[in-house]
């Protein structure tokens, strides 16, 4: 009837007080609300260290601008566009199968923004969001990715991106905007004093300070930068568990998200119940869809803890875990549970497996689907490295399927590529010739693999400096190629590959589960067919015996493996940006932890790696692909 409104929603009520979150931020505001105009920017990257408060400063202005607008969560999203497009699709209202329906559900829906939070978790979505679904978005769209990295390389050098890009670093709070900020705490005067002075600007290092002013009346004095602050209050917080619930948090920091099936399996001695209970009267911990998770933070100070003190008890957890999970695959592969799989990944320690779902530090895997305008590279380095019958081959592989082709960009273009392929897919009648693809086939004729099951053909990676051999670009082809095992996991039984350096490649091949199948000819070249079989439990099973062969106590005749394989997660990531070149201090202000603590990391690879400097760790984190 006229004159009648609808009443206010408790949604409504939601919105007001996400603006309300948002304290100060004035110049940053201002910014992003100019990436909003019709002229702004098609995608915009707000970036900076965890906890300094990018999410607020993204969600207090949209939601005070009044822009429709829906956000994923990087981290809870399957790195697959299979994934994407199912939680875009719950986002917007209603199925989507492809990028152009995505297109069409945010003209429906009126959506002028999308956000993507946690976005250095889709490492392996970069180049299908860049070429395929953000290409496709209506033109008056503006995409927001929200993460802790810079855009990578590509999106600086991929055909017609570099004006249409816009980034904004989030650094510390100005002194009065924090004071604000914990006035909304209800902090007092000089309480509102010390924690400024302790935090630095660092909202996260603030919030944590309030709390342990608000629980304790009062804590010792600290003083030091915003991760020396961190680690000290999360100490002084976990100080106040007793044993049983200090061993309940620890086991949490091995998890990537907490249930309680996996708090019975890594905890058998504890109530489970009484455990979960613990774990949610925590302040650093939050209740997600699928769990409990333990803030960054936390997870990072009691777990480097835990790792010095009782490095077995690290050892026991994560094996307890890894058999939980594959245990509870059965004989079957699971597939469609991406949680499942995430966890695993979490618990992997190998960087060509964990890098696809959490890359180290400021590491880049700039790859995507080749262009048309990428065949003459691709040629290119074929001809350098597989002679004229190999790059023959390669230009039947790109005129009959161009869609195998990946490239890796650097600064001067294509600086490697890779042809993948369902082999089941492969139907052309002029690649029957190739005889790589006949070496496959005919494994899989003499020794086939369940029905139902998929088997997927690595026709060849090569990179423009060292062809096949390891080397940071060739690096970003492998982790992409894990995007592919993703997307067909329900199914993936088989992947095959031929090299022709197989004594530089055997090592690292045989870790990853390759075998040797037979010896062919390439051009003239002699190569290695090797065959890697998930088995009966799938990628998730091949995952979950990497993550318990980490764990087992190794003989002294065992095989040498790695040194990179030796570091903890952690370790990876310190490496990752000291191969970038940071000092220990910089290294401490991009991980928010002490210096003290990334003295300490830096001390523990040079001695597991055993090398001297940082120029000779470089070169490992090079040669590993935990650093470009």
């Amino acid at each position: 009837m006229p004159g009648d409104e609808a009443p206010p929603l408790v949604a409504d009520r939601v919105a007001a007080s996400r603006a309300a979150e948002l304290v100060g931020r004035a110049e940053e505001q201002r910014v992003l609300a100019s990436w909003l105009d019709p002229a702004g920017p098609a995608v915009g990257f707000v970036h900076g260290p965890g906890g300094i408060g990018k999410t607020a400063l993204v969600r207090g202005t949209l939601t005070r601008l009044g822009r429709p607008w829906v956000e994923l969560q990087g981290r809870a999203v399957e790195p697959t566009p299979r994934g994407a497009l199912t939680e875009l699709g719950r986002a917007l209202g209603q199925p989507v199968r492809d990028p152009a329906e995505v297109s069409r559900a945010m003209v429906a829906a009126g959506t002028e923004v999308l956000v993507v939070d946690s976005y250095e978790r889709w490492n392996l979505l970069d180049g299908w969001l860049r070429t395929e679904l953000v290409a496709a978005f209506p033109a008056h769209v503006t995409t927001l990715l929200v993460g802790r990295r810079a855009p990578n390389l590509a999106w600086r050098t991929s055909p017609g991106w570099r004006p249409l890009v816009a980034e904004l670093a989030v650094g510390p709070l100005r002194p009065e905007d924090l004071d604000a900020l914990l006035c909304r705490r209800g902090l007092a005067d000089g309480q509102r004093a010390w924690v400024g002075a302790l935090a630095h600007g660092h909202p996260l290092a603030a919030s944590i300070a309030a709390e342990a002013v608000q629980r304790s009346g009062g804590v010792p004095p600290a003083a030091g930068t915003p991760g020396e602050v961190a680690e000290e209050l999360v100490e002084v917080l976990l100080d106040d568990l007793d044993p049983a619930e200090l061993e309940v948090v620890e086991a949490a920091t091995v998890l990537r998200r907490v249930t309680l099936p996996l708090l019975r399996s890594v905890l058998p001695e504890h109530d489970a119940d009484r455990a979960w209970s613990v774990l949610r009267r925590l302040p650093l911990t939050r209740l997600s869809g699928s769990g409990l998770e333990l803030s960054g933070v936390a997870r990072a100070v009691a777990l480097d803890a835990l790792e010095r003190r009782d490095p077995d008890r690290v050892r026991v957890l994560r094996t307890r875990a890894a058999h939980a999970i594959l245990d509870g695959l059965g004989t079957e592969p699971r597939g469609a549970d991406w949680d499942t799989t995430a966890d695993l990944m979490h618990l992997v320690r190998n960087p060509v497996i964990r890098n696809a779902y959490a890359p180290p530090g400021g590491l880049q895997h700039p790859a995507e689907r080749a262009w048309p305008e990428d065949r003459a590279a691709v040629l290119d380095i074929a001809g350098r490295f597989t002679g004229p019958e190999g790059s023959a081959l390669t230009e039947v592989w790109w005129r009959e399927r161009p869609q195998d082709f990946h490239v890796a960009r650097g600064t001067a273009g294509v600086a490697a590529f890779s042809t993948v392929a369902l082999h089941d897919e492969i139907v052309e009648p002029s690649l029957r010739a190739d005889p790589v693809l006949a070496a496959a086939s005919d494994h899989l004729r003499t020794q086939p693999p369940p029905t139902g099951s998929r088997s997927l053909l690595v026709r060849s990676m090569l990179g423009h400096r060292r062809g096949e051999l390891s080397s940071p670009e060739v690096a970003t082809l492998v982790v992409d190629l894990k995007r592919t095992y993703l997307e067909h996991r329900a199914t993936l039984r088989r992947v095959y590959t031929a090299v022709h350096e197989w004594e530089a490649a055997a090592p690292l091949l045989r870790i990853m589960g390759f075998v040797p199948a037979g010896t062919i000819a390439v051009g003239g070249l002699p190569h290695r067919l090797a065959v890697l079989d998930f088995g009966a439990a799938g990628l998730d099973g091949w995952i979950a015996r990497h993550v318990l062969d980490e764990q087992r106590l190794r003989p002294q005749d065992d095989p040498p493996r790695p040194a990179v394989l030796e570091l903890t997660p952690r370790e990876q990531e310190v490496l990752s940006l000291l191969a970038e070149g940071m000092t220990n201090m910089e290294l401490a202000r991009a991980l928010f932890i002490s210096e003290r603590t990334a003295n300490r990391h830096v001390s523990n690879i040079y001695t597991k790696l055993g090398v001297r400097n940082r120029a000779e760790a470089t070169r490992v984190a090079v040669e590993a692909g935990i650093a470009s």
